[in-house]
């Protein structure tokens, strides 16, 4: 789990973009786009990055399912950064998956 995937999810399509203009055996053999396998194969926490505009673009780019909220304590406190995600404009169903429900599956609790 990292936060907000560490840039990944913003890298990643370029990445992929560089890839395919080189020559195949430079970057060895896969079956899929390197988004494909972050989006199914890794968790993405909110942890020390409380920007609106980051959590929706990881958002896009990643789907509900993959992202977990996190605070980073002890340097964040719970209730700014509880503040900032109960006011974040995405819809109450990514919003129970992300604070809790993501979780509870993950950890099987």
């Amino acid at each position: 789990m990292t936060p907000i995937g560490e840039g990944l999810p913003f890298t990643l399509p370029r990445v992929e973009h560089r890839l395919r203009h080189q020559r195949p055996e430079t970057h060895g053999n896969h079956k899929k786009a390197a988004t494909e396998y972050l989006r199914k194969n890794f968790f993405l926490t909110t942890s020390g990055v409380f920007r609106t505009q980051a959590l929706i673009d990881t958002l896009l780019e990643v789907g509900s399912d993959r992202i977990l909220f996190s605070v980073d304590y002890p340097y964040e406190t719970m209730e700014e950064i509880s503040s900032w995600f109960d006011q974040c404009p995405i819809s109450e169903t990514d919003r129970y998956k992300i604070g809790a429900e993501n979780a509870a599956q993950l950890f099987l609790i």
